[in-house]
Protein backbone atom coordinates (compact mmCIF):
# COMPACT_ATOMS: atom_id res chain seq x y z
CA UNK A 1 0.00 0.00 0.00
CA UNK A 2 2.69 2.17 0.13
CA UNK A 3 3.51 2.55 -3.48
CA UNK A 4 -0.45 3.63 -3.51
CA UNK A 5 -0.05 6.39 -1.04
CA UNK A 6 3.19 7.60 -2.56
CA UNK A 7 0.94 7.88 -5.73
CA UNK A 8 -1.94 9.93 -3.83
CA UNK A 9 0.33 12.30 -2.39
CA UNK A 10 2.20 13.06 -5.89
CA UNK A 11 -1.36 13.79 -7.08
CA UNK A 12 -2.16 15.98 -3.73
CA UNK A 13 0.67 18.31 -4.64
CA UNK A 14 -0.44 18.32 -8.41
CA UNK A 15 -3.67 19.37 -7.29
CA UNK A 16 -2.55 21.95 -4.83
CA UNK A 17 -0.56 23.45 -7.28
CA UNK A 18 -3.41 24.04 -9.44
CA UNK A 19 -5.57 25.21 -6.93
CA UNK A 20 -3.87 27.64 -5.42
CA UNK A 21 -3.16 29.08 -9.01
CA UNK A 22 -7.07 28.74 -9.76
CA UNK A 23 -7.73 30.91 -6.73
CA UNK A 24 -4.94 33.57 -7.42
CA UNK A 25 -7.33 33.77 -10.17
CA UNK A 26 -4.88 32.35 -12.72
CA UNK A 27 -6.84 31.50 -16.29
CA UNK A 28 -4.43 30.18 -18.33
CA UNK A 29 -5.79 26.21 -17.52
CA UNK A 30 -9.02 27.29 -18.00
CA UNK A 31 -11.00 26.45 -20.99
CA UNK A 32 -14.70 25.64 -22.24
CA UNK A 33 -18.04 26.41 -23.24
CA UNK A 34 -18.54 28.20 -19.85
CA UNK A 35 -15.27 30.09 -19.38
CA UNK A 36 -15.56 31.54 -22.74
CA UNK A 37 -19.14 32.85 -22.02
CA UNK A 38 -18.43 34.26 -18.92
CA UNK A 39 -18.13 37.31 -18.31
CA UNK A 40 -15.98 37.58 -14.37
CA UNK A 41 -13.19 34.98 -15.62
CA UNK A 42 -11.27 35.60 -12.34
CA UNK A 43 -14.19 34.93 -10.21
CA UNK A 44 -15.03 31.64 -12.07
CA UNK A 45 -11.38 30.29 -11.46
CA UNK A 46 -11.52 31.01 -7.97
CA UNK A 47 -14.43 29.32 -7.70
CA UNK A 48 -13.00 26.44 -9.33
CA UNK A 49 -10.05 26.73 -7.06
CA UNK A 50 -12.11 25.22 -3.76
CA UNK A 51 -13.67 22.31 -5.06
CA UNK A 52 -9.63 21.68 -6.24
CA UNK A 53 -8.56 22.15 -2.96
CA UNK A 54 -11.06 19.61 -1.48
CA UNK A 55 -9.97 16.88 -4.00
CA UNK A 56 -6.31 17.13 -2.96
CA UNK A 57 -7.60 16.86 0.62
CA UNK A 58 -9.44 13.38 -0.21
CA UNK A 59 -6.41 12.34 -2.23
CA UNK A 60 -3.91 13.15 1.08
CA UNK A 61 -6.14 11.47 2.94
CA UNK A 62 -6.57 8.53 0.63
CA UNK A 63 -3.11 7.52 0.66
CA UNK A 64 -3.12 8.52 4.63
CA UNK A 65 -5.63 5.81 5.49
CA UNK A 66 -4.08 3.26 3.19
CA UNK A 67 -0.79 3.15 5.24
CA UNK A 68 -2.19 3.36 8.39
CA UNK A 69 -5.38 0.52 7.85
CA UNK A 70 -3.82 -2.79 8.06
CA UNK A 71 -5.03 -5.71 5.91
CA UNK A 72 -7.49 -6.40 2.69
CA UNK A 73 -9.61 -3.60 3.73
CA UNK A 74 -7.49 -1.40 3.75
CA UNK A 75 -7.92 -0.32 -0.35
CA UNK A 76 -11.46 -0.59 0.16
CA UNK A 77 -11.31 2.20 3.10
CA UNK A 78 -8.92 4.37 0.84
CA UNK A 79 -11.42 4.31 -1.96
CA UNK A 80 -14.34 4.64 -0.28
CA UNK A 81 -13.10 8.22 1.19
CA UNK A 82 -11.63 9.28 -1.98
CA UNK A 83 -14.97 8.27 -3.80
CA UNK A 84 -17.07 10.24 -1.69
CA UNK A 85 -15.18 13.31 -1.28
CA UNK A 86 -14.79 12.93 -5.61
CA UNK A 87 -18.62 13.14 -5.36
CA UNK A 88 -19.19 16.09 -3.16
CA UNK A 89 -16.75 17.80 -5.15
CA UNK A 90 -18.44 16.74 -8.42
CA UNK A 91 -21.70 18.02 -7.25
CA UNK A 92 -19.58 21.66 -6.02
CA UNK A 93 -18.52 21.78 -9.62
CA UNK A 94 -22.04 21.37 -11.17
CA UNK A 95 -23.01 24.11 -8.79
CA UNK A 96 -20.63 26.59 -10.11
CA UNK A 97 -20.68 25.61 -13.77
CA UNK A 98 -24.66 26.34 -13.42
CA UNK A 99 -24.11 29.99 -11.51
CA UNK A 100 -21.63 30.65 -14.34
CA UNK A 101 -24.00 29.84 -17.17
CA UNK A 102 -25.20 32.84 -19.17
Amino acid sequence: MIGYSIMMWFVTVILLVLAIALLRGNVASIHGKVFDETDDKAGYAKQLGKPCILISIGTFLSGVVAIFVKGDVAILCALAILLVLLAIAAAWFRKIQKRYTN
